[in-house]
């Protein structure tokens, strides 16, 4: 009768560490969305909140993916979460919101497959976040090219941003070992 008792006592506290979990992730990832660069000949800036989103889901797993949602509804709600301060629906019309679409997708894949890993190396955590990448430029440069066109796209959405990528990527993979130690 006790381990019930106990076991009934914790579920709830478990259950609100998960939710307090998923919630401050989402806003870590507004508040690193506030950390742009823009960049004058391209519409889409460089931010950390990719990179971030993409650690998380190998961290955390599915709950990395929970909290985009609810990062992605706070903005869609009207909450100032996205780069430079933006919200609401317009900003999914706009030029990035592929992008947005594509880190609701890029964490759930990343946050599954990594659910599945058994030992987190280095290496494995990087291609998670690779594989995830390339997921959030599959969605957000057929709608940028909607806008501006395919040819004009690729040079916007993705060359100039191939690099600072991989940079972030190799520094997201190097925190994640650091977290894991």
């Amino acid at each position: 009768m006790e381990i019930t008792q106990t076991l009934t006592l914790r579920k709830p506290n478990v259950f609100l560490k998960e939710i307090l979990l998923v919630v401050g992730m989402s806003v870590l990832f507004a508040l690193s969305a506030w950390i742009s660069i823009p960049f004058p000949f391209t519409p889409v800036p460089i931010s950390f909140t990719c990179q971030l989103i993409l650690l998380a889901s190998v961290f955390l797993g599915k709950r990395g993916s929970y909290a985009t949602l609810v990062y992605l509804s706070q903005g869609l709600m009207g909450l100032p979460v996205f780069a430079g301060g933006g919200s609401s629906i317009a900003y999914f019309l706009g030029p990035t919101g592929g992008y947005l679409i594509g880190f609701a997708v890029a964490s759930y894949v990343v946050g599954t497959l990594s659910e599945q890993i058994e030992e987190k190396t280095g290496i494995k955590c990087f291609a998670l976040m690779l594989v995830g990448n390339a997921l959030i430029y599959l969605f957000g440069l057929p709608h940028l090219a909607l806008m501006i066109g395919a040819q004009n796209a690729l040079k916007l959405g993705l060359y100039p941003f191939i690099l600072t990528d991989l940079l972030k990527l190799m520094l997201a993979a190097k925190l994640l070992k650091r977290f894991k130690s």
